[in-house]
């Protein structure tokens, strides 16, 4: 049997499973070995994410530790977090239909209809999470404990350490996607693809979102 470690970008996974399929939570370990093919055993999950800050959006972070703690009693899963930082909005480009390409200076507050400048807005951006996910593959790699990674994910950026693990290491790289989320660049390094179905998600439901 061919070893398999199964490794999630938890917010790439969570993202596409909720607007392909409605659907944020599931049981990691089901989800993998759903994707797995007769001669192939999961021997491990990865599961890569950053804590939502606490003082910023107290219920989400209570809903994300609920959903750590499910995590964290998933037999073969093993939760690796990173940070969520700020960053400041400098600039944002549109498309207007009319104007054609313009820079915003400002955004409109959903609440209560202000102006607010640009300067005084802030994105939210995971720090450490995709370097820590390609660094971990890469090193299991190396260390041989796996024949076949499943990777959750469309992000580009893992391009070049797929490259280097499927050619010079000689593993295979699973490309685990979306229907209609598919990276081409993901497609060309990766050993093969596996497509996620709404039956896939729906069977690996064992605990509400």
């Amino acid at each position: 049997m061919k070893r398999v470690i199964a490794y999630y970008d938890g917010s790439n996974f969570y993202h596409y499973a909720r607007s392909s399929f409605g659907v944020t939570s599931v049981d990691f370990k089901m989800m993998s070995e759903q994707l797995l093919d007769d001669a192939e055993a999961l021997v491990q999950v990865r599961y890569f994410s950053a804590p939502v800050n606490q003082q910023e959006d107290p219920e989400g972070y209570k809903r994300q530790q609920r959903f750590f703690a499910n995590l964290r009693k998933t037999p073969l899963v093993e939760l690796n977090l990173g940070k969520l930082v700020k960053r400041p909005l400098n600039r944002i480009h549109i498309s207007c239909p009319v104007c054609g390409h313009q820079e915003a200076e400002e955004l409109r507050c959903p609440v209560c209809n202000r102006i607010i400048p640009i300067t005084q807005c802030f994105k939210l951006t995971e720090k450490g999470v995709d370097v820590h996910l390609g660094m971990t593959m890469l090193l299991d790699a190396i260390d041989d404990r796996y024949d076949v990674a499943l990777l959750f994910s469309s992000d580009a950026d893992f391009s070049p350490t797929i490259r280097y693990i499927t050619k010079k290491l000689g593993k295979a790289v699973v490309y685990c996607k979306f229907p209609g989320k598919t990276t081409s660049e993901l497609l060309k390094v990766c050993s093969e693809w596996r497509d996620i179905t709404r039956a896939d998600v729906e069977n690996a439901r064992p605990f509400s979102s």
